[in-house]
């Protein structure tokens, strides 16, 4: 999942699906018959993430055009959600005047704070140049399994992102994670954090708001209203699948402090829309949010597996701000 999505930056997002395309071909099948969407969506690579939330078909079509933003992932292959995760935020900017567009996925941690992707919240400079945007032009809904409606709408009071996250248009370094806090405390249980970093094999969920299809994937007022979700489990970050795409390039590839979840049936995973989006595991009947969506190595949707942040990677950074 390329960094997920939201409203352009079209001159960057133009620049690096079109390099990802020079670099890739078409996805294999692979061995098992498995493989992403990215923070899922995914959409070349790291504008490629194509399937980081879940709604998928049974082999995704090639994207029609180059996204009109950074990449997002979203859930190809999916299904509507079948309970309520009142921690789960839609974080909205403005696009085409619509001050309340989906553009990624987060999860309510603590009173105050959301857990997301840094490249939801930061322009698209090059290296660690990237200047984090105004807390200002941010919504998040929360409670609602519908971003149009219901639930809380609250602002944002601050961002930090993870000091060691850079973006760069033809591949990713990594630590994409970043923390948002709201201009005021709700009334909502946090998830709680899984403090380790889990085994492969370990069944995890994919839920957000990202595209169900590659279809129209440029516009992101194609998303749907309702959140999805996927069913799949984590795999080794070292497998090829994982690292490089099918020309063997690794510009997207897991790095540390990464997971890397399957994409059932080589045709389910992240796509656009989904970055941000928490990975969910659930123990002892609660959810734990085990990752957030980052990007995707294929450039279709559902054809490879999906990149996810680890919060068990990355929870004492998250202890420090957040406390």
């Amino acid at each position: 999942m390329a960094p997920a999505g939201g409203p352009p930056d079209a001159e960057r997002i133009g620049v690096a699906v079109r390099t990802v395309i020079a670099q890739s071909t078409r996805a294999e099948t692979k061995p098992g018959g498995r493989w992403r969407a990215r923070v899922g969506t995914a959409v070349a690579a790291a504008t490629a993430l194509a399937a980081l939330s879940g709604v998928g078909t049974a082999h995704a079509d090639e994207p029609d055009d180059e996204p009109a933003d950074e990449p997002s992932p979203l859930i190809v292959g999916g299904e509507p959600a079948d309970q309520s995760y009142p921690f789960v935020g839609s974080l909205q900017r403005e696009y085409e005047g619509d001050p309340y567009q989906h553009a990624c996925g987060a999860a309510l941690v603590e009173e105050r704070w959301m857990v997301t992707a840094a490249h939801c919240v930061v322009t698209n400079a090059e290296g660690a140049d990237y200047e984090v945007r105004d807390p200002d032009a941010f919504h998040v809904r929360l409670d609602s399994n519908d971003n149009t409606e219901g639930g809380t709408l609250l602002t944002l009071d601050d961002i930090k992102v993870h000091p060691d996250y850079v973006y760069y248009p033809d591949h990713d370094e990594g630590q994409d994670i970043a923390l948002v806090k709201l201009d005021s405390a709700v009334d909502i249980a946090p998830a709680e954090l899984e403090r380790r970093v889990p085994y492969p094999g370990t069944e995890v969920r994919q839920v957000g708001w990202g595209h169900i299809s590659n279809d129209n994937i440029s516009d992101p007022t194609k998303q749907p209203d309702q959140l999805q979700q996927l069913d799949t489990s984590l795999l080794w970050p070292k497998r090829e699948e994982c690292q490089v795409n099918d020309s063997g390039n690794d510009a997207w590839g897991a790095r540390y402090g990464d997971l890397c979840v399957d994409n059932p049936e080589d045709t389910r995973g992240a796509c656009y829309g989904d970055s941000g989006s928490p990975l969910l595991r659930k123990v002892h009947g609660s959810w734990r949010v085990v990752g957030v969506a980052s990007r995707t190595i294929s450039l279709t949707c559902g054809e490879s597996p999906t990149v996810y942040t680890s919060i068990g990677a990355h929870d004492r950074w998250i202890d420090r701000v957040i406390h």
